[in-house]
């Protein structure tokens, strides 16, 4: 049998099932299935060092969504934002992945991290020295994407290597976990920050925005949070870590190659394209949605910002506590289902609490699918491929918001929030049903 062709049954066995038959047997449980993977000491200080960089950074990113909203009044601006941070990873992402798969990843994880934190602070200065211009933060954000081209890839590669096979799909959960608990926390955070910054307004000087004081704060808070992930990636010491392997130039082409010879794992990649492109902008959308069919102001959308995090951890605990090899399909098809449905929670929501529902449901089912679908391809790649196909997943995620943010913004600005969310719930729905012919199809031919 071709090791291209390995499917991930054969790959890893069901996690073990602890009983639960003495006082102590919940924290036993939790210890020997949802947070296993922490057993293991490089993966532990990971963990560790990427949840305080992660909470900056979202803290960062909403609060860079709502400074330019509240500059511009424009809907258009977090797309176009958020489209210039991503968009490089598209283009660049497969030299990203090459990259990978030839050279120590931690160290290429360091230089990256040293760049986002040297790209913090140029923010941060910026804005507090108001030479801040959208011309000049598209630009920032364009450098941050090229950095993300390198990063992204580099990190999807390095979470096998720091644990057994057998512990993978568990790691990947809690790796999504640690980023969908920042996605709560750090736009939770920004909303207090953004509170403090408005009750402190008597004490501002004269003409002083406390938006723009609440942001500078978080983008500080954020440049000391690349530290922690620093500290920790100088104490991991991976086997084999001092020498990558070279490839041939050709070789960038294995990761389309091995998903073109597994038909399931690549229609799974694509209908990720499609449904990113419809359940994501639900994200830039929710200022707008926020101020125009909810009339409330920056702390109601941290709220449902953080709703939707908090969904997407619980997908992510849901993901590392019952995730198996068998399970992995209907938890697919389950999480697109459930995104379809939170999307349409909210195109049909008048109050913030039928809004929280709606945000955390699609949060959940949209973290349940891509964290299911991101350890499917994490065990059945290849090693000496897993850069170049981990890339491939990274572009499409990638690729889904330049095309994805784009479209929702501008259908905004024509045909307003709610007819866009509503439109949204459907592409992923019918997304949903055409996974569901993948699976069906693919048990017949088992």
């Amino acid at each position: 049998m071709s090791t291209d062709k390995l499917d991930s049954e054969t790959l890893t066995p069901n996690p073990p099932q602890p009983t639960n038959n003495n006082p102590g047997g919940l924290l036993t449980a939790l210890r020997n299935t949802t947070f296993r993977s922490l057993r293991h000491r490089n993966y532990r200080r990971y963990f560790f060092g990427q949840i305080v960089s992660f909470v900056g950074s979202w803290m960062q990113s909403a609060a860079l969504m709502w400074l330019m909203y509240d500059r511009t009044g424009d809907p258009r601006w977090p797309s176009w934002l958020l489209v210039a941070q991503v968009g490089p990873t598209v283009l660049l992402g497969n030299w990203g992945g090459g990259l990978a798969d030839r050279y120590p990843k931690r160290q290429l994880i360091m230089l990256t991290q040293t760049a986002f934190l040297v790209h913090a602070v140029i923010l941060t200065l910026l804005v507090a020295f108001d030479l801040i211009v959208p011309g000049v933060l598209i630009g920032l954000m364009l450098v941050s994407g090229a950095i993300q081209a390198v990063d992204l890839p580099s990190r999807l590669a390095f979470v096998p290597d720091l644990v057994p096979k057998e512990d993978l799909i568990n790691a990947v959960g809690l790796n999504s976990l640690l980023f969908n608990s920042a996605r709560a926390i750090g736009p939770a955070l920004a909303g207090i920050v953004f509170m403090i910054a408005n009750l402190a307004r008597p004490e501002l000087p004269p003409g002083t925005n406390p938006v723009t004081v609440g942001a500078i704060a978080c983008f500080a808070m954020n440049s000391i949070s690349y530290v922690a992930v620093l500290f920790a990636l100088r104490g991991i010491r991976v086997p084999g870590d001092g020498a990558g392997k070279k490839h041939a130039a050709a070789s960038m082409w294995d990761g389309i190659r091995y998903l073109r010879s597994n038909s399931a794992l690549g229609g799974m990649v694509l209908l990720t394209l499609v449904i990113c492109i419809f359940g994501w902008p639900l994200i830039t959308i929710l200022p707008a949605f926020t101020r125009l069919e909810l009339g409330k102001s920056e702390q109601t959308y941290s709220l449902l910002v953080s709703m939707v995090g908090a969904g997407a951890l619980l997908a992510a605990l849901t993901t590392a506590t019952f995730g198996t090899t068998e399970r992995r399909w209907m938890f697919l098809v389950i999480g697109a289902v459930m995104t379809a449905i939170g999307l349409f929670g909210v195109s049909q929501a008048a109050t913030p609490v039928f809004a929280v529902l709606g945000c955390s449901t699609a949060g959940f089912g949209l973290i349940l699918y891509l964290s299911t679908g991101q350890s499917t391809l994490q065990l059945a790649v290849p090693d000496a491929k897993r850069g170049r196909v981990m890339a491939l997943w990274a572009m499409t995620l990638s690729a889904s918001a330049p095309l994805g943010h784009l479209i929702a913004g501008q259908a905004v600005t024509a045909f307003g929030v709610k007819p866009v969310l509503l439109a949204m719930a459907v592409g992923v729905g019918v997304s949903s049903v055409a996974l569901g012919v993948i699976v069906a199809t693919r048990r017949r031919e088992k």
